[in-house]
Order: C-alpha cells, then structure tokens, then sequence
C-alpha cells in the first residue's frame, strides 16, 4: 500500500530508466547511452544502484563522486538522478540494458502496469543454452509489460527466434553497441605510428578480469605470444590495460617491455591508444560459464580502433556482419602463433598497418556513430511512449 502511495505521489514521467553502473565512466557504452536518452527525454529519471561497482575494482563510495561530476559537466541532469533507493515513479515507459537488470525490476514494474524496453546484450546473466536462463528470457518476454528488445549481435537474435522465446516483430536487431563519441567526432587524430613518429611497435590488450587468467579474454594468450614474438625483436612493448596485472600471469624476461594501466575510463584509454599500433583481442566463449560470450568486436576494440589501432580479434561465432576480414580489421585464430604471424606481416609491411589503421577508423566512424546506434534507440522508445 505504502509503495502505491509513494508511486502516484510522482508526475507521471515519458521515461524511466535504471543501471547498475551508471555513471561509473569506466562502462563508456552506458555512461554514453543513458546520458543522450536523458537529455533527449526532457521528461526522465534514472534509477541508479551501484551495486556492479565491484566488478571494475571501485569502492561503492565513490558513487557519489561520479553522480556530483556528471551533473557538474551536463546540468540538464539536474535532479534526473535518483540516488537513495529504488522508488517507484509514474512513467509511461522504462528502460534498462542487460538481462539481469530487467529481471531485477520486473516485478514492480509489472505490479504498476508499467511497459518496458531492455537491450539484451551478452553478458549481464544472458548467455546461450542454459535453461535456467531460457526461463528467466521466457519470464521477461511473457510478461505482459514487455513491448520490445534490442539485440547487437547476430546469434542473440537467431537464438531468441529459433528457441521461441520472442517473435522476430518484437526485436530491434542494432548491430554493435553504442559507444563515447569523443573519438569519433574527431576527424584529424594526433597520435603516434610506428616508424613515422616513433621507433617502438606497441602491441595492447584491453578488457576486464572476470577469471584468474583470464582465458575467457584470451589475457593467457596474449602474454604467451608476448613471450614468443619478444625473442625476435627488441622494439616491441606490450601494454595491458584492464583488470590484470604482473601478478597473474609470469612475465620473466619481458618485465622490462610490458606495462600495466589498470582500468581507465574512456579519456583515459583515449590517450593510450593514441600511441598503440595494434589491439589484440583473443576473447572465447564458452569459457567464463557454458553459453557464456562477448559481443563482436569488445567496446574496447571499437574505442582503440577509433583512435587508429589497428585490430586482431577472434570471431569463433562468426558474428562480424560489416567488417571486411584485412582492410578494416584482422580476424585472428585465439592462438598465439596465430596472432605473431598477423603480427610480423604488419611489422614487415608496415604499409598495411597505416592502411587498415585508415580504413579500419573510417568503417568505425560509420558502424558506431549515435546516427547508427543511439537515433534508432531513441526512435523506438518515442514510438513506444506514444502507444502507450
């Protein structure tokens, strides 16, 4: 009763949103994503539970911080940031990203009627092939507030289809992830190559620690190759940046060419990859739990490829669907003799590190602009909002 009296005590609002996160500026894509729909939607909210803080190394106390520093830099958040607890607020329409987040809500929002939208994107409870987790989707989709789901990769979609747990009408297939625009709008990059401004080849890994060696990125791979490829040529340096240190894999004889960052936010990894040549990214799926997978390619990748890093990834799914295979990117086996080869031909031919470094940021640029990703988003909850 309490909580119906709190709910109808609010104007009714256009939109709703809620994270976990958010604005933590380590997760660029969110930080990204929930500031334009919050600007956008001049009537919103978003609910904000910072319990995933701990999954990025960061105090929960420092919550606080990043709320006062995101108000600070867009005063049009003012007040849209609610802060102590979950309350219920009239809306016409709420949104969230992740499985888990949509589950931990929906049973408020369908006690209140409230309709809802969600972005299922790998990770964040969803993975393939696991029944508990096909009932957990079968629960969200059957739930009578449920209107649509915007899914980024290929198999996502294929799998909600060919399981029947959502019809094809009801999905919104985006491929990619929204991701910061800082990089992207500039068109001039100032940064360092190997050769023309600079004598060493830096060689980078990028993404956050969720096993003790991270075999489900493929960190395990990354420092074996490290250790092949640096018997071979002395301007090499390795360069890790995200959840891993020198502590959890050896790195004897290459202590001296390695380099660790820790977690950055997106201005951060900005003024990283501006002086790294290539961006290795091994990643497996099926190995942080059964079903488990990344989206093609990690967030990381997409920022360091905007900021001119050529990219080695694996696709073991086969999930690219625009980019070309050694213009715009280079899709590697997640082995390491794999990756030294792709690695000594651009050494070789340092032409085509410059080429793809070019074509891969023009694609990049497209793929990822808020044109592409962020106005379909916002098109569909408007439309959305005004059925409702």
């Amino acid at each position: 009763m309490l909580n119906q009296l709190l709910f109808w005590r609010y104007r009714k609002l256009d939109l709703l949103l809620y994270d976990d996160i958010y604005p933590h500026p380590v997760s660029g894509f969110r930080y990204e994503e929930l500031t334009v729909l919050l600007t956008e939607f001049k009537s919103s909210k978003i609910i904000l539970n910072p319990i995933s803080y701990g999954l990025v190394n960061t105090l929960k106390e420092n919550h606080k911080n990043h709320v006062a520093d995101i108000v600070k830099k867009n005063r049009l958040l003012k007040g849209k940031l609610i802060c102590k607890g979950r309350k219920y607020y009239r809306s016409k329409l709420f949104y969230c990203v992740f499985l888990h987040n949509i589950l931990s809500n929906l049973s408020w929002l369908e006690e209140l009627k409230i309709p809802f939208v969600f972005t299922l994107y790998p990770g964040g409870g969803f993975q393939v092939g696991d029944k508990k987790v096909d009932e957990s989707l079968r629960k969200v989709f059957e739930s009578p507030m449920f209107r649509k789901v915007i899914v980024t990769q290929p198999l996502t979609r294929d799998y909600l289809i060919k399981k029947k747990l959502c019809s094809l009408e009801r999905i919104m297939f985006v491929f990619g992830c929204v991701v910061p625009q800082q990089s992207l709008l500039e068109r001039a990059l100032v940064r360092k190559n190997y050769l023309i401004n600079k004598d060493t080849f830096d060689i980078c890994f990028c993404a956050a620690k969720y096993t003790p060696l991270g075999k489900d990125k493929g960190y395990d791979v990354f420092v074996k190759f490290a250790h092949q490829i640096s018997t071979k040529y002395d301007f090499l340096r390795f360069h890790v940046i995200g959840g891993f240190d020198k502590e959890d894999i050896a790195i004897d004889g290459i202590e001296e060419k390695i380099s660790f960052y820790g977690y950055k936010n997106f201005d951060g990894l900005k003024s990283i990859f501006r002086s790294m040549d290539v961006i290795v990214s091994p990643n497996k799926p099926f190995v942080l739990r059964p079903g488990a997978f990344d989206g093609f390619p990690l967030g990381t990748v997409v920022e360091a490829v905007s900021n001119g890093v050529v990219a080695l990834v694996t696709d073991e799914l086969k999930q690219n669907a625009v980019f070309k295979n050694n213009e715009e990117l280079i899709i590697v086996k997640g082995e390491s003799i794999a990756i030294e080869r792709e690695i000594i031909k651009l050494i070789n031919y340092p032409e085509k590190l410059y080429l793809i470094s070019k074509k891969g940021r023009e694609k990049f640029l497209k793929v990822y602009s808020n044109e592409r990703q962020i106005k379909p988003r916002i098109e569909l909850l408007k439309r959305e909002i005004y059925n409702c």
